[in-house]
């Protein structure tokens, strides 16, 4: 009923997460493994590989590194596509607001809400506390959105046969899943489910490889975003974007990029979306307090 394709790095996590699926999916089920430990192949190519060998009609693509604790949730997920015909990809974190600027799935906006998540997450690098990471504003048990993250995504294999993870773009292990969700998201809809509980055991990382990836998603949707399913004034989205962009520059500095660079970054920005001359001086003001006077930004 359902297939669960797994791009394995570590054999103790695999293990784990095939005794939690045996004690917990509730539906007949394979797990489709590739050991990648060595990075060889990107998560793209695994994850069509493994959907052209699945014997199923749902798949889900999983990390390893999670724990599914609702009891049943196979059954869940094949009642959510049965009853939803027009629902394409399904997660448990994601939002309804995708910028324009460079960033992840998350939005920085605090007006309206465009964020939704249900997961326990733990913090193997920053050593902080655990948390339940829980906003669901609508109470909604289905909330439709942009593009999802990218820690369990589950499809069809109808789905599958009109899209596919872009493996000639993105090579490595980032960004599949926002691209995923923009591709799906052409053609049915995209959504978070609050009926699914995960414990994650780590958390995500930036490097200059996640910006490098980024660039490329953002290169290639360009003409679609900022993309939104909010009714969002264009003021707001303004507002929004200001923000994204002041995130992903204070990113570069953290990621260690080159002052010539980040301005030259800024610069190609400006030219890209015909920023105004006022806006794009504001933001070199902030570059230069991010740079020079170590000013974060929240």
């Amino acid at each position: 009923m359902i297939s669960i394709i797994i791009s394995s790095v570590d054999k103790h996590n695999l293990e784990n997460i095939r005794k939690n699926v045996a004690a917990s999916i509730g539906v007949p089920y394979e797990i489709i493994a590739f050991d990648n430990g060595k990075g060889e192949k990107g998560i793209c190519e695994i994850y069509n590989e493994g959907a052209k060998s699945a014997t199923f009609d749902i798949l889900c693509f999983m990390h390893e590194d999670i724990i599914i604790k609702t009891p049943n949730w196979g059954t869940t997920v094949i009642n959510n596509f049965a009853r939803n015909k027009s629902l394409g990809l399904l997660g448990i974190a994601g939002s309804s607001f995708k910028t324009q600027a460079p960033s992840g799935w998350g939005t920085p906006v605090y007006e309206v809400d465009t964020n939704f998540y249900n997961y326990e997450q733990h913090f193997k690098h920053s050593g902080r506390e655990a948390m339940h990471a829980y906003h669901n504003p609508r109470g909604k048990m289905l909330e439709k959105v942009v593009v999802l993250d990218g820690v369990w995504l589950c499809t069809t294999r109808a789905v599958l046969s009109n899209c596919r993870f872009d493996e000639d773009l993105f090579k490595g292990f980032h960004c599949y899943d926002l691209d995923f969700s923009l591709t799906v998201g052409q053609y049915f809809d995209v959504a978070v489910t609050f009926d699914i509980l995960l414990e994650h055991f780590s958390e995500g990382g930036y490097n200059k490889e996640w910006f490098s990836d980024t660039l490329k998603l953002h290169e290639k949707w360009q003409a679609e975003l900022p993309k939104t399913i909010e009714p969002i004034s264009n003021k707001l989205i303004a507002k929004m974007e200001k923000r994204a962009l002041l995130r992903i520059l204070f990113k570069m500095v953290q990621l260690g990029f080159t002052s010539q660079y980040i301005f030259a970054f800024l610069s190609n920005y400006k030219k890209q979306i015909k920023m105004s001359n006022k806006l794009y001086l504001k933001h070199i003001y902030y570059l230069f307090k991010i740079i020079y006077l170590g000013k974060t930004i929240d």
